[in-house]
């Protein structure tokens, strides 16, 4: 066995000592390096939890907002936020004739369409309310309603009508002979309309009126002079039932189509105390109607004949005639209506016999506006002007369409 000399175990010694001397310093190094690893680590922990803290924080707010725009936190306290812009309407997908219906939902659904505070005060969200402008057009016809929803339209009407009609006297000759008569009448009829969505795109709709009149009258007998009366009277209306149903729906060019039947019943009076009513005239009904959309306005048009029917040896003469319409979404809670309508009345037949004179030309000019009252409540006014001398002077009609869903 080879012996290593002394001084070959001195110089290994030495070297073994100058190794573990130089590694001494670099353990030391790794103990700052380390504790900045830990307050790293404890920071990134702290900055997950208080991220994880903001999430749940966001996620309470979004379902505090929903819970709002659906209404059901309407009652725990009163709304402050401010009224979004009136000139913020939705591009419509989606009816009297809007009638009212794919209802789409309004550009910036979900923020309130206006807030106020105090007494007697109250908010509209948009999409509760689901716009003016299509409420309005329901309530003409031009929508319908979906399957399940009930629209009920009271609704008052009243009617300046002033004409100048022959009227067959018999004098002390003998002879017949017309006379002109001027007839002015005021008319006020009430009337209770239901519309109930049905499956497959349609709608059942029904009317009941009521009608009140007072009417005065001069007649010019020429020689023999002037004769004046005057009378109320009042009387059950025709109840009408009908059923509409959309055609086609809104793509390019070709506007939404729908179709309408109804039949009016006529069983209301035809008279009251030596008045003529408008009742007692049963009559068959059949219109079209279309809707195009350039938001925020609505084009409305429709067609319509109405064929009568003999009652008492009475039959009205048919109607046949056409209206056009824009209606334009001011807010979210208002809109305006612009129309003209033109329809052509037939003789009017005693006994089978056509009466002389007894055809009409009537054409109105409407003006009107809707606004809604409350979540499922809307007010809607319209003025009529008479165009021709076959026409009323005016009409003025208010009706309080109501919603139940």
């Amino acid at each position: 066995m080879n012996r290593q000399s002394p001084q070959k175990i001195l110089v290994a010694a030495l070297a073994g000592i100058g190794l573990l001397c130089s590694a001494i310093p670099t353990r030391a190094a790794d103990v700052p390096l380390r504790k900045r690893e830990a307050e790293l680590d404890r920071k990134l922990e702290q900055q997950g939890a208080e991220l994880a803290q903001l999430q749940r924080r966001v996620a309470e707010l979004e379902r505090l907002l929903e819970k709002q725009k659906t209404g059901q936190a309407a009652a725990a306290q009163p709304q402050t936020r401010p009224a979004a812009p009136a000139g913020k309407v939705a591009a419509a997908s989606a009816p009297p004739p809007a009638p009212a219906q794919s209802q789409p939902p309004a550009a910036g659904a979900g923020r309130p369409a206006g807030a106020s505070g105090g007494p007697g005060s109250f908010s509209v969200d948009e999409e509760a309310a689901q716009r003016a402008l299509e409420r309005t057009l329901t309530q003409t016809g031009a929508l319908l309603l979906p399957r399940g929803q009930i629209d009920f339209e009271p609704s008052v009407t009243y009617l300046r009508r002033e004409t100048t009609v022959n009227q067959l006297q018999e004098p002390a000759s003998g002879y017949y002979v017309f006379y002109p008569t001027q007839v002015k009448r005021d008319e006020v009829t009430g009337n209770l309309a239901l519309k109930i969505g049905l499956p497959w795109e349609s709608q059942l709709e029904l009317g009941l009126p009521y009608n009140f009149v007072h009417q005065s009258t001069l007649a010019d007998f020429g020689t023999l002079g002037r004769t004046t009366s005057s009378a109320n009277a009042n009387g059950l209306g025709d109840f009408s039932i009908g059923i509409a149903k959309t055609l086609t729906h809104e793509r390019g060019w070709r506007p939404d189509v729908i179709g309408r039947l109804t039949y009016i019943v006529g069983n209301g009076q035809q008279s009251n105390n030596g008045v003529v009513l408008a009742g007692g005239s049963p009559a068959a009904q059949v219109q079209v109607v279309a809707l195009a959309r350039q938001d925020p306005l609505a084009f409305v048009g429709s067609l319509y004949y109405q064929k009568a029917f003999t009652k008492n040896e009475i039959k009205q003469g048919d109607q046949a005639g056409f209206s056009l319409g824009a209606l334009m979404a001011a807010s979210p809670q208002t809109s305006l209506l612009f129309a003209f309508s033109q329809t052509f009345v037939q003789k009017l037949q005693l006994n089978g016999v056509n009466v002389p004179g007894s055809e009409q030309t009537i054409g109105m000019l409407n003006l009107g506006a809707s606004s809604i009252l409350a979540k499922n409540v809307m007010l809607d006014a319209t003025l009529g002007v008479g165009l021709g001398a076959d026409a009323p002077r005016y009409v003025i009609q208010l009706t309080l369409p109501i919603r139940f869903n």
